[in-house]
């Protein structure tokens, strides 16, 4: 079983959210459901979106999960094809305190463009 397989099922019994229910929240049905469950198939990016949202976690932890990327953080990438890259190879070595300090310049910064 895979990482999000066990993910995926591990959130919906802990909701106590049955397959079927869960699959008519989200627009899938309970075998769709089942069979990710099961490590037979995978989430869409635009699914696991929805999955994350009916099941009240984080989309990225879930995106991390299935080994995808969120479709806003490829459209950064295809718009910053350089820069994009360039700075995650800057920043690799960072330790999470620096990484928290970058995370609240960047949230200043997106506010000041609100």
């Amino acid at each position: 079983m895979s990482n999000f397989a066990e993910y995926l099922k591990g959130l919906r019994t802990e909701q106590r959210i049955g397959v079927r229910e869960l699959g008519r929240e989200v627009g899938v049905t309970g075998m769709h459901i089942s069979n990710m469950e099961k490590g037979k198939s995978l989430p869409s990016p635009a699914l696991i979106v929805r999955l994350a949202e009916a099941l009240g976690t984080d989309v990225d932890e879930m995106s991390h999960q299935a080994n995808q990327i969120a479709p806003e953080i490829v459209g950064v990438i295809q718009n910053q094809p350089k820069a994009v890259p360039n700075f995650l190879r800057s920043a690799k070595d960072l330790t999470p305190e620096q990484w928290e300090m970058l995370q609240k310049q960047v949230d200043s910064m997106a506010g000041d463009n609100k």
